[in-house]
């Protein structure tokens, strides 16, 4: 059985020093398999520079929050951003990205970082947190799923 631990973990904001740490997980990103459609290279270059922007504070209505244990190791990060619901057209909050790091997985670093999301999207009176998932991610669908996420819509794609 894996230990869990969430008391232990603790989740911030992202300074100038965790740039390593966090642009370091980004080919976690990919690492599921993309579809055939699209490339690890393409999806690093570009998650690369969208995180990049937003840990330089180019981004308005964008945070970075980092997950650490008690001794202040890193441990995951979520990305996050305004968006504007469709339907509504009211703003919501964005899960970007969320990575946990390999030796950290199973420990609800995960489901540390999304309630700490959640947290971020109320403090804004966003009455949504939304995400997007590759439907080949099953782990972090399972994530998702189990947090309480739920499917609203599954965009469809056709190569050309």
């Amino acid at each position: 059985m894996v230990e869990r631990a969430p008391s232990t973990i603790t989740v911030r904001p992202a300074t100038a020093g965790d740039r390593e740490f966090v642009l370091g997980l980004v080919p976690e990103l990919a690492a599921f398999g993309p579809p055939p459609w699209r490339t690890v290279g393409e999806m690093v270059e570009t998650d690369t520079l969208v995180l990049g922007r937003a840990l330089d504070g180019l981004v308005a209505d964008a945070t970075v929050l980092i997950a650490e244990d008690a001794r202040g190791v890193p441990l995951g990060f979520i990305h996050l951003t305004a968006d504007a619901d469709y339907y509504t057209r009211r703003e919501c909050g964005h899960v970007s990205d969320l990575v946990v790091a390999a030796p950290a997985r199973g420990r609800g670093v995960g489901e540390r970082l999304l309630a700490a999301g959640e947290q971020w999207a109320a403090r804004r009176g966003y009455s949504l947190l939304t995400l997007n998932v590759f439907v080949g991610n099953s782990q972090a669908r399972a994530l998702y799923e189990r947090t309480g996420y739920g499917a609203e819509t599954v965009r469809y794609v056709k190569t050309l």
